[in-house]
């Protein structure tokens, strides 16, 4: 959590909103590496700490822009939730909680039934209808059982897109049934997770979700906020860093938490000293280097094609971040349908996204620079 002040910040304050009475939401968004799921994990803690129900799913995929495969996972989530929720409190208190044993379509509070009606026996009803119900009928479940408020943890939410060719608007409609259960003051929250393509993927599916999720970026850490991450993980192991060491490191990983996790890491285990100075690390940083490539690079360039792979050594060309569909064209040489599709099966694959309209960023921090190496 070492400069994560921000961010933590942030998702109190939607969750101080939401105890005064008003809706509130967050969209995490980052690049692949910057410690989104270990955010959202705290965000877990968090919410059991002040009263309100996590519900987290820590994978979303492709399959589940499918209105049936969206509504079995939603309905999973909340029923084992209330399960282990409730397990626990039975535990703790030593009674039946007010939420005690769910079963299919009922629970144990009283006067009060949980509703779970499968979505493939309701094709009659358009889908934003079925959640909001759904939604809507078990409000008072969360309420009784002295929760106050549910907040969906949702992560690899960027995989959600509207299918508008199959007649499939799984993350518009997921997304105006909670504006409507906000509406009449039901407290769920959703805070989704993902790749920085999750804000446009819900802005193009909502016009109004600017008002509707506060932003929560997670990027790389300062000079200060590395240094302490690395300091905190040093303290009590028996080993130390010399601040030069330091210095090169913090420079060497971009501030980016994954890769400063992976030299720290390396460094330990391939340097047997308990005091490790700068020319140590010099020793064995060209070898941290292509370990690296090897474990974290190489099996995502791996995964694309001959012709995506062209398009990526031709955006690793560009001297800025932000890669204009017309470089890419013209520097590949490639149709405009083409750069087209292949932009898009990248994006796809976790490894670029469209940023804007006619521009394009990386997904994976130091990319480029990988890149700029692989394809020479």
């Amino acid at each position: 959590m070492a400069g994560r002040d921000t961010q933590l910040k942030r998702f109190n304050e939607i969750l101080d909103t939401v105890e005064s009475g008003k809706p509130a939401n967050g969209l995490v968004h980052g690049l692949r590496g910057v410690g989104k799921t270990v955010l959202l994990e705290e965000f877990r803690r968090i919410c059991i700490q002040r009263g309100f129900l996590p519900i987290r799913r820590s994978q979303f995929s492709e399959k589940y822009s499918i209105s049936e495969e969206f509504g079995t996972a939603l309905r999973y989530d909340v029923r084992t939730t209330i399960e282990t929720f409730s397990r626990v409190k039975r535990i703790k208190d030593g009674i039946k909680s007010a939420v005690s044993y769910i079963k299919p379509k009922s629970v144990g509070v009283p006067d009060i039934f949980y509703y779970e009606p499968a979505y493939g026996g309701k094709k009659d009803t358009p889908f934003e209808d079925y959640l909001k119900d759904y939604l809507t009928t078990n409000w008072p479940v969360f309420e009784k059982a002295g929760f106050k408020g549910v907040v969906f943890l949702y992560d690899e939410f960027h995989t959600l897109v509207d299918k508008k060719y199959y007649g499939e608007y799984v993350l518009s409609d997921f997304i105006a049934a909670i504006n409507e259960s906000q509406k009449a003051s039901q407290r769920y929250v959703a805070v989704l997770c993902g790749l920085p393509n999750l804000r446009l993927n819900v802005k193009q599916a909502r016009s109004y979700t600017e008002r509707m999720f506060t932003d929560i970026e997670v990027g790389y850490l300062d000079e200060g906020s590395s240094r302490e991450a690395i300091e905190r993980a040093l303290r009590g192991s028996g080993y130390t860093f010399t601040n030069a060491l330091v210095d090169t490191m913090i420079a060497d990983t971009g501030g980016y938490p994954y890769f400063i996790q992976y030299y720290g890491k390396e460094i330990i285990t391939n340097v047997a000293k308990a005091k490790v100075e700068l020319t140590d690390y010099e020793q064995v940083k060209s070898f941290i280097a292509k370990e690296l490539d090897v474990s974290f690079f190489d099996p995502r360039y791996e995964l694309a094609s001959p012709e995506e792979q062209d398009v990526l050594c031709a955006m690793s060309k560009h001297s800025g971040s932000d890669i204009t569909f017309d470089f890419i064209r013209k520097t590949t040489g490639k149709s405009r349908t083409g750069i087209s599709r292949i932009l898009n099966r990248l994006e796809k694959k976790g490894m670029t996204y469209n940023l804007k309209r006619g521009t394009y960023r990386f997904s994976l921090p130091m990319f480029r620079e990988y890149l700029k190496k692989r394809c020479g």
